[in-house]
């Protein structure tokens, strides 16, 4: 990347402004952003973008619309960079997920949507596609904010509660069968097309064009409950088996009795109250910040100490954070419960006292000695900053590591 990007601020349509869009439009209709990113140069030039493809540790892909071996075939990276040369002029797509992990400078255009819960903020997928190239029409089950950033897309949506959304058999990826437009609109570089759940659409490029989009995270409640259950069962629930010393012949050997039944799900029950509000806190945030494998940080080898950190972040000034980096924070669940900070998984417990260092911490893409100088002369402070920087979190600016 040439140049870091300067992302203008994001615009609503005349009349619109945050709250109102979240109060009319979100989780519920459709809304084209005509020029909401005004002005808009996009800093990621394909050849970048199909070389970033070709790294072991990112996630992408290529839809193929007319293939040899039939329609919408799907091929996965990483590619060899002579791939793309033997591609079809027309009628495909490159897709990778997560750049803003992979290149947090892109990733600084998510803080355009902090109107927004970062937990909810999933990722930043970019696609390349050459003329009439398109991943078919399709269903998400998440929002979405569709940003043009270079060429032009043509979105066809439908609204229309009758639409069948059955899908095209024996394929790997999800494509509707039928698909009627109600509406459409040609998308330029800068505008965005916001899409709620279960909004049936279908974008197709004229001529080469990149397409940005803001995935929300919405998780399944059988993935909550699955993982948390999982979670009481660990730690919650009596140890040991079930027991009957008190049991006397049945007048029905083969009958499953309501005092078994009752006794059981008592001792299970037994265990979810166990958990309470700061362990299901706890466990949720971990959750919320766990990476994929392909995102794990590097940790720091061999780890620093405390006071070598410490000094590192005077001396340079400032730390960068790591685009793979997730940090959430949580202000106590009671009144003499301890604050938590969640990063990639971990849950570090600390002082109330400190929900103002865990807030900067979680909202900068840069850890500047200015803003947490006064902090470093809490202990718990540098333990939790040092803590953080092994763990990959942080890094010295470019040219200050040793």
């Amino acid at each position: 990347m040439s140049a870091l990007p300067d992302f203008p601020e994001l615009r609503f349509p005349n009349g619109i402004d945050a709250q109102a869009f979240l109060v009319r439009y979100w989780q519920r209709q459709p809304l084209l952003m005509r020029q909401a990113l005004p002005d808009f140069e996009n800093p990621l030039p394909s050849d970048e973008l199909a070389g970033l493809a070709c790294e072991p540790d990112v996630e992408s892909r290529i839809i193929l619309e007319r293939a040899e071996q039939g329609p919408w075939q799907v091929q996965h990276g990483p590619f060899d960079s002579e791939r793309f040369a033997t591609l079809p002029p027309s009628h495909w797509t490159l897709l990778v997920q997560d750049v803003d992990k992979h290149i947090p400078e892109i990733g600084a255009l998510l803080e355009r949507f902090d109107f927004l819960p970062r937990w909810r903020i999933d990722d930043l997928m970019v696609s390349h596609a050459e003329d009439q190239g398109s991943v078919g029409p399709h269903v998400d089950d998440y929002d979405v904010f569709l940003i043009q950033a270079e060429g032009r897309r043509r979105w066809r949506i439908t609204t229309a509660p009758e639409q069948p959304l059955d899908l095209i058999p024996d394929l790997e990826i999800r494509i509707l069968q039928q698909f009627q437009a109600s509406q459409e609109w040609l998308l330029e570089p800068g505008d965005i097309l916001y899409l709620p759940p279960g909004v049936p659409h279908w974008g197709i490029a004229e001529g080469p064009c990149q397409t940005w989009s803001v995935g929300l995270r919405a998780p399944a409640w059988r993935e909550l409950a699955d993982d948390w259950l999982a979670q009481v069962a660990d730690r919650f629930t009596p140890p040991g088996r079930w027991q009957d010393r008190s049991l006397t012949p049945p007048l029905d050997p083969a009958e499953l009795d309501q005092d078994s039944i009752k006794a059981m799900r008592s001792r299970i029950e037994s265990g979810i109250a166990t958990a309470g509000a700061d362990a299901f806190a706890a466990w949720l945030g971990s959750w919320l910040t766990e990476p994929k494998l392909n995102l794990e940080l590097e940790s720091r080898q061999p780890s620093w100490a405390e006071v070598e950190v410490i000094a590192a972040l005077k001396a340079s000034q400032r730390f960068e954070r790591d685009g793979r980096s997730r940090l959430l924070f949580a202000a106590p669940v009671a009144a003499d419960a301890q604050a938590s900070l969640f990063a990639n998984g971990q849950h570090h417990s600390l002082s109330a006292e400190l929900l103002p260092l865990l807030s900067l911490l979680a909202n900068r893409q840069t850890l500047e000695l200015e803003q947490v100088g006064s902090w470093l002369r809490d202990p718990a402070a540098r333990r939790l900053i040092t803590d953080l920087f092994n763990a990959g979190h942080y890094w010295l600016p470019e040219g200050k590591e040793p």
